[in-house]
């Protein structure tokens, strides 16, 4: 009888050390989710950009609103961040520049370069372009 609840407590303290090892190497629900809402905002501001360069190369000129963008056919409706739910911001801040905005809940992964165009810090961060010659992927 001894020998097997040694065993029983053995077997426990191993699955709770292999979940604890998993937890660490691959981070909480929530910690993986705060990084993917992230990753979708960054990708929500290459897209966004990437519309902006699209008008500005056949029109030789920045939309005044984000809104400008939507043409019902290219795009049907402005990006969102995906937890509040809110437009990204997009200022044009000369005749040939423009920048969009998110706030980011953390750092970007400390495996991407800080010389990396989409590097961010936590907090809100703008990204600027020059029209037509800065799309950064």
């Amino acid at each position: 009888m001894r020998a097997q609840r040694i065993a029983a407590w053995g077997g426990i303290a191993v699955v709770t050390v292999a979940v604890i090892a998993g937890l660490a190497v691959i981070g909480t629900p929530g910690e993986r989710r705060v990084v993917r809402l992230d990753q979708a905002r960054v990708a929500d501001l290459r897209s966004l950009s990437m519309r902006v360069n699209l008008a500005w190369s056949s029109r030789h000129e920045l939309p005044a609103r984000a809104e400008d963008l939507i043409d019902g056919r290219n795009m049907t409706r402005l990006p969102l961040d995906p937890e509040s739910h809110e437009p990204y911001e997009y200022r044009v801040t000369e005749p040939e520049r423009f920048e969009v905005c998110a706030t980011f809940s953390r750092r970007s992964p400390e495996d991407e370069n800080e010389n990396d165009f989409w590097f961010h810090e936590a907090g809100h961060r703008c990204f600027r372009f020059n029209a037509g010659k800065d799309v950064y992927r």
